[in-house]
């Protein structure tokens, strides 16, 4: 087997198609990337075994069809120090020589019986319920927004290190909540945090999505994402978060995004460990007043606009709120307080839930 391609191609290629590897030691499969071509088409697979990530060439190649596994991170960056116009793959004797500014043999691995790995069959099934289109966009701003409030440890709830995506997208850690009004799809589903990852990788604005009764595929030009359904979509919380959002809260403010993002850096300075990283928020009649636990650092950033004010002051983590507020990318932070679990901040379509801390000077 021998086939020749353009570096830049194929450096594009490897370099979505690593994303998909996760080098778990536990599953030698995820370490690999599995090249395969058929009817004169280059596909590069990788996995973390449970997803599957597909990157194929946008142009036929002449070569006979053949499968082979590498080294994923060994493979990908001798392909991306390539400098050379093309690319000669030469699959010899369980080695695959790489040809390019030199030559380099690359020892395959092989699996227990001696031979050439190859990957699991995964969408070759009767994909038959056609969920239609989600764009690449969408996907950009729920990564921009949603993914802060993921919850990072599975904890006694998993699915809350999952998108839910229905109506609207829906992502919370318990201590914060983000809702993009942005409907995925007719029925509730949940999307895991390492597949919208790599749906972000993906080249194509409109990405096409199907499924079967227990699988999952979205497909581009030249990129093909496969999942199992993800289960517990019934244990996320999602009529406890629509409750919190909807919630009245009695007033609201708007003030200055980048002057508070400013703010909170230098704050930050002021808040030690001892502090289990909690300012104050002080809703005076001029702004709000940010000031550490100790009062060692205090700032007051005036209003752009309020509205039915009222005296009210909490304590929020300083970390989260940054967090949240990074996430934005308008000038204006449209901000309701006034409740005593949480602040509310809106963004456009985007609800953001900040959880509030215990005011430790009510202990003193």
């Amino acid at each position: 087997m021998e086939l020749k391609i353009k570096t830049t191609e194929l450096q594009e290629m490897v370099g979505k198609a690593i994303t998909g590897a996760s080098n778990n030691v536990l599953l030698p499969i995820t370490s690999l990337m599995n090249i395969k071509v058929k009817n004169n088409i280059i596909t590069l697979t990788t996995t973390d075994g449970t997803n599957y990530f597909y990157v194929s060439s946008s142009e036929k190649i002449d070569c006979e069809n053949f499968e082979v596994s590498v080294i994923a991170d060994l493979f990908t960056k001798l392909i991306q120090k390539t400098t050379s116009e093309n690319v000669e793959l030469i699959f010899n004797n369980n080695n695959l020589v790489v040809k390019g500014n030199g030559e380099y043999k690359i020892e395959l691995p092989l699996d227990e019986n001696g031979g050439i790995i190859k990957f699991p069959k995964k969408y070759e099934n009767d994909f038959r319920n056609d969920f239609g289109i989600i764009h690449l966009s969408t996907v950009k701003t729920l990564l921009n927004f949603n993914k802060p409030s993921l919850a990072v440890n599975v904890g006694q709830v998993p699915s809350l290190t999952c998108y839910y995506c229905a109506d609207s997208v829906v992502s919370t850690d318990r201590k914060k909540i983000c809702k993009t009004a942005i409907k995925m799809f007719d029925k509730p589903m949940l999307l895991t945090s390492q597949f919208m990852d790599l749906l972000g990788v993906m080249t194509d604005e409109e990405i096409h999505v199907t499924t079967t009764d227990n699988d999952m595929l979205f497909f581009t030009s030249k990129e093909t994402l496969f999942a199992p359904i993800t289960e517990g979509v019934e244990t996320f919380p999602i009529a406890a978060v629509n409750t919190l959002i909807d919630s009245a809260f009695s007033s609201n403010c708007k003030v200055p995004r980048v002057a508070v993002v400013d703010l909170l850096d230098r704050l930050s300075l002021f808040v030690t460990k001892y502090d289990k990283k909690g300012i104050y928020l002080t809703f005076t009649k001029d702004g709000i007043l940010f000031s550490s636990k100790k009062s060692s650092g205090t700032e007051l950033i005036p209003y752009v606009a309020s509205v039915d004010f009222k005296d009210f002051t909490c304590c929020v983590d300083i970390e989260t709120l940054k967090s949240q507020i990074n996430a934005q990318d308008g000038e204006i932070i449209d901000m309701y307080y006034g409740a005593d679990i949480a602040i509310k901040m809106v963004c456009n379509n985007i609800t953001q839930i900040v959880a509030l801390q215990q005011d430790d000077r009510a202990e003193e």
